[in-house]
């Protein structure tokens, strides 16, 4: 039986310290499903532009569009696959991604430091995903939703537990990615920059906080209205609950193709 389509919900808040500052949030993000030769296949994005820069924002969204169009170019050609994808692919693509925002800087007379940023990237098909990470956040998934089920499809770094991180404008941004590959037909996948960090993983564990993060995919497990669901999940994020947590720009990206079992398949 084929999976069932992706669906997914996503969403943004600045931090309390750039509300004070009355500063945009820095955070970007990218998340479609594509139709291949080989089925549908989510690309899937999520950018932390650097706190300290003047155009962080612009780098990071830079990287979410770039990664998206230029991942859809290549699964769209001739024999290619997710399986396809590899560490190398995602090497290639920081050298560009860099001239692509060194012309930025250039445009706006500004060093290109001015426009770092975090990526985390992911590329779902059928029986395996591709992941892909430069700096700090977290991608999480499952396999079957169930407790105990959610991984990481990149294993945090020391340093994201002592905020220090890698960006992409880093001269050593390609040999720092870090690339893993799962041979696995996926069912969730959540994608969260550093401003939640805090709260959607157990710092005890090191593991994927589930508690928090269950009942926010839950909706798009089970197959309810999602209407809305990107205004809630901004509303949540922008809270005093998760404001308590972090003072950092938050942005969150949840899809599902869990089987939705209805009254007509049942019968």
């Amino acid at each position: 039986m084929k999976p069932a389509k992706w669906r997914y919900a996503h969403a943004s808040a600045a931090g309390a310290a750039h509300v004070n500052q009355n500063r945009v949030c820095q955070d970007r993000l990218v998340c479609r499903a594509i139709e291949t030769d080989r089925g549908e296949i989510l690309i899937a994005a999520v950018a932390d532009g650097a706190g300290s820069t003047t155009n962080g924002q612009i780098g990071a969204e830079i990287a979410c569009e770039y990664f998206f169009e230029q991942t859809a170019k290549f699964l769209k050609s001739k024999n290619a696959s997710v399986e396809s994808l590899n560490g190398e692919f995602g090497r290639h693509w920081i050298t560009y991604l860099q001239e692509k925002i060194a012309n930025a800087a250039l445009e706006e007379k500004k060093p290109m430091r001015e426009f770092a940023a975090t990526l985390i990237g992911a590329v779902v098909g059928e029986n395996g995903a591709a992941f892909y990470q430069i700096g700090d956040g977290g991608v999480v998934y499952s396999v079957s939703g169930n407790p105990g089920s959610y991984c990481f499809g990149v294993e945090p770094a020391e340093s994201e537990y002592v905020n220090m991180t890698d960006f992409i404008t880093d001269a050593t941004a390609a040999e720092r990615l870090r690339f893993t590959f799962v041979e696995e037909a996926i069912e969730d996948l959540i994608l969260f920059s550093d401003g939640i960090f805090a709260v959607a993983v157990d710092y005890q564990t090191t593991n994927p906080h589930e508690p928090f993060l269950m009942p926010m995919i839950a909706p798009l497990r089970i197959g309810k209205d999602i209407n809305g669901l990107n205004e809630k999940l901004e509303k949540f994020l922008a809270s005093s609950k998760i404001n308590e947590k972090t003072d950092d720009d938050k942005t969150i990206i949840l899809a599902s193709r869990a089987a939705v079992k209805t009254s007509e398949s049942l019968a």
